[in-house]
């Protein structure tokens, strides 16, 4: 089964960029807390910025996950739209993941 993040794409990547395999998650509408496999994750986004606003986001995120503070489970929903969280990428802006991409610099 897969789940669409409604809320929480960074707080996703940030566990597996640290090497988590799953996530604390709530389903929409649902009181229940529980551990998903963030293979399981898809993101509607293909893309996290690292930097403006947004990249202070990822930072800060990203930095408690590494320390292992508590974050607030992730929002999910079932269904089978979206990136898989494992490919979403981190970058400055798009023009630089376009980069990226097609220059074999990656």
């Amino acid at each position: 089964m897969t789940y669409e993040i409604v809320e929480g794409v960074r707080r996703a990547k940030a566990a597996l960029r640290c090497g988590r395999e799953t996530i604390t998650a709530q389903v929409d509408g649902e009181d229940e807390i529980v551990e998903v496999p963030i293979s399981s994750l898809l993101s509607p986004k293909p893309l996290i910025e690292d930097n403006g606003p947004r990249g202070a986001s990822w930072g800060v995120i990203y930095r408690m996950t590494q320390r292992g503070d508590p974050l607030p489970p992730i929002i999910i929903r079932p269904g089978e739209f979206g990136t898989p969280v494992t490919d979403v990428e981190v970058a400055e802006d798009e023009l630089e993941l376009f980069r990226q991409r097609y220059s074999g610099d990656s």
